[in-house]
C-alpha cells in the first residue's frame, strides 16, 4: 500500500463529511529561478465525498492541467479507495509536469486531511517518512483553521492550512524538486465548497460508475502518459459515449465527458490514417533504405534481399525513459527465438540531433545508455528520421512511435504496426510473431 492511501486509510476512521459535499481547488506549478518564480503550470482539481454500498467513504476526484505536459485522460480521475483494493491499482492525484524533455510525477495531497484527530495547537507527530507540527491558527476566507508544518530529512517541504472542524485542506504551499535538484513550488487552495442533494448525488454517481468501467476495461497501468486506444478500445468506447454524455449532463463530469468525445474524435482520425497508411505498403515494396549501424557497418535493402527483415523504429534514448520502454524487452526475446530462423531484427534509434554535428554526441551517449540498461542484443542503427519518413513517420497522424514493420524476403512489406501492441506475458509480441511467422512460411515455400 502507497504512502498516499495508507494516509486516507488513517483518515476513513475519523471521516464524518456528509456525502455528496463537491470541494473545487486552483492550483500553480512555479519554477524558482533565479529572476524569482516563473509560473510553468496550472490546474484544477474537482473532489467528491462519496459512499460505497457497505457505507465506507470514498473520495472521487477530476484533475485538469494546463501547460507543461498532462495524463491521458483515462490518468485525470479516480476513486479512492476503490471499491476492491484487488481489482483496481489505487494511485495517489498526481500531476504530470514536462521539465528539460522529461516527464514527473508529481502527486498532490488528499483534500481530506489524513491525520484530523490529530489536529491541535500545539501539536505534533510523525508518520515515519514525516514530521508534523501544527504551529498557529489560521482564518481562510471566514474559515477556522490550523497551519501544519510538514517536513522531511530534507528540511520543510509543505506548509498546509486545514480547517479544524472537517479536515478540508483549505490550502497548500509546497517545495518540490524535479530533475536535477530544480526547485519548485507547488501553491493549491479551495475556491468552493458545495453540498449536494441527493437526486445530484446519485446522477453524479451514475456518471462516475460509467466513467470507472470505460477505465477498467482499458486495462493501462495507470504510468502510461499518452491515450492510445486500439481499434477495439475505440469503437467499445464510442458504443457507450451517447449513454453516457446523458448521465453526465448537468453534473460535474459533464465538461470531462465533453473532453473524452473530442479526444475520441482525434483517436479515429489517427486511426484511419494509419489504416490508410499500412493499406499503402502492405503487399508493396518496401522504400530503400540504407541505416548506419552503431558497430560502424551499415544495412540497406540491398542487404536484407533474400532475408525476413524486422524493423523497429524507436527514440532509443536512456532519457526520458519511462514504461514499458519501447516494448524492446520483448522484443529482444523474440530475436533470440527467431534469429536462428535467418530473422535480422534492427532496432532504428530516430532522432533528429543525428542529422548535425553538434548533438550527435549526446544522442549516442543517451542511446547507449539505455542500451546498456536494457541489455539489448539486436544490432542497432541510428536514424535521423529521413528513413522513418520513408516508410511513413506515423506521428504526422498523431500516432506515436514504435513503428514495427516485418519485410519478407521479397522486400515486400508483410506487416506494419504503429505504437505498442497489447501484451499477454506469456504470449509477448504474439502479433508481431505471426506476421514473421508467416513471413518465415513464404520464404521457405518460395
Amino acid at each position: 500500500m502507497n504512502g498516499a492511501m495508507l494516509g486516507l486509510v488513517v483518515w476513513l476512521t475519523g471521516f464524518d463529511l456528509q456525502a455528496g459535499t463537491e470541494l473545487q481547488y486552483a492550483g500553480t506549478l512555479f519554477q524558482q529561478t533565479k529572476a524569482g518564480e516563473t509560473e510553468v503550470k496550472t490546474f484544477s482539481l474537482y473532489a467528491l465525498t462519496l459512499v460505497d454500498e457497505n457505507g465506507k467513504p470514498q473520495i472521487a476526484y477530476q484533475l485538469e492541467e494546463r501547460g507543461g505536459g498532462n495524463w491521458g485522460w483515462p490518468e485525470q480521475f479516480g476513486l479512492f479507495p476503490p471499491t476492491d483494493l484487488t481489482a483496481t491499482k489505487s494511485l495517489p492525484i498526481r500531476l504530470l509536469h514536462t521539465h528539460e524533455e522529461q516527464q514527473y510525477s508529481l502527486p498532490i495531497r488528499s483534500p481530506i486531511f489524513e491525520f484530523r484527530e490529530k489536529l491541535a495547537l500545539p501539536a505534533s507527530w510523525t508518520d515515519g517518512q514525516r514530521e508534523y507540527v501544527v504551529t498557529r491558527k489560521r482564518n481562510m476566507k471566514n474559515r477556522e483553521g490550523l497551519q501544519v508544518e510538514v517536513s522531511s530529512n530534507l528540511g520543510r517541504r509543505q506548509t498546509i492550512i486545514v480547517e479544524t472542524v472537517t479536515g478540508i485542506l483549505l490550502s497548500l504551499d509546497e517545495k518540490v524538486d524535479i530533475g536535477r535538484g530544480d526547485e519548485f513550488r507547488l501553491k493549491m487552495e479551495l475556491q468552493s465548497q458545495k453540498q449536494l442533494a441527493d437526486s445530484e448525488l446519485a446522477k453524479n454517481r451514475r456518471a462516475l460508475d460509467s466513467l470507472r468501467e470505460i477505465q477498467w476495461g482499458l486495462g493501462r497501468t495507470g504510468e502510461q502518459k499518452v491515450v492510445e486506444l486500439t481499434i477495439d478500445q475505440l469503437k467499445s468506447i464510442q458504443k457507450e459515449l451517447p449513454r453516457i454524455q446523458k448521465e453526465a449532463e448537468a453534473t460535474s463530469w459533464s465538461r470531462f465527458v465533453a473532453s473524452i468525445a473530442r479526444d475520441l474524435q482525434q483517436q479515429q482520425k489517427r486511426l484511419d490514417g494509419v489504416a490508410g497508411m499500412q493499406k499503402k505498403l502492405v503487399g508493396q515494396d518496401a522504400p530503400k533504405w540504407n541505416l548506419k549501424l552503431v558497430d560502424g557497418t551499415t544495412f540497406s535493402s540491398s542487404d536484407a534481399r533474400d532475408k525476413v527483415v524486422v524493423l523497429h523504429f524507436w527514440q532509443y534514448r536512456g532519457e526520458p525513459l519511462s514504461e514499458p520502454y519501447g516494448q524492446i524487452g520483448y522484443l529482444d526475446f523474440l530475436n533470440n527465438k527467431r534469429k536462428k530462423l535467418g530473422v535480422r531484427v534492427v532496432g532504428v534509434n530516430v532522432d533528429e540531433r543525428f542529422a548535425g554535428t553538434e548533438n550527435k554526441g549526446a544522442a549516442t551517449r543517451s542511446m547507449k545508455k539505455l542500451l546498456e540498461f536494457m541489455n539489448v542484443g539486436y544490432e542497432m542503427a541510428i536514424d535521423d528520421e529521413s528513413t522513418l519518413a520513408e516508410f511513413g513517420d506515423p506521428r504526422v497522424l498523431g500516432a506515436p512511435l514504435p513503428l514495427w514493420i516485418v519485410i519478407g524476403h521479397d522486400g515486400k512489406v508483410a506487416h506494419y504496426h504503429t505504437g505498442f501492441y497489447d501484451i499477454k506475458p506469456d504470449e509477448g509480441l504474439k502479433q508481431l510473431d505471426d506476421a514473421v511467422v508467416e513471413a518465415i512460411r513464404r520464404q521457405k515455400a518460395k
